[in-house]
């Protein structure tokens, strides 16, 4: 499931996410703060992270604010910017 094209800058990074955590209670958690315009559990690689996109900057920095230290399923999340991962270097 391919998230729709949104500015990095309306997303913000969670982490800590416990292993039964669904894209649901993601989405309810930014919902707290403000209507959330897209909300991903991530699997595999990125398994623990997800991402909260909202419609404006002033509802990512409320949620920026909101946010670290809120629980989802009595686990600590993380919080942080959306900052997307570089590109793996070439070992050799």
């Amino acid at each position: 499931r391919r998230g729709p094209r949104i500015d990095p800058e309306m997303k913000i990074w969670i982490g800590n996410l416990p292993e039964d955590c669904t894209w649901k209670d993601l989405q309810t958690l930014g919902n707290t703060v403000a209507a959330t315009r897209w909300a991903e559990v991530f699997r595999g690689k990125g398994k623990g992270t997800g991402v909260i996109a909202y419609k404006t900057a002033e509802d990512v920095t409320e949620a920026m604010k909101l946010l670290p230290g809120k629980e989802i399923n009595g686990q600590t999340i993380q919080v942080d910017t959306w900052q997307k991962a570089p590109p793996a270097e070439a070992e050799g």
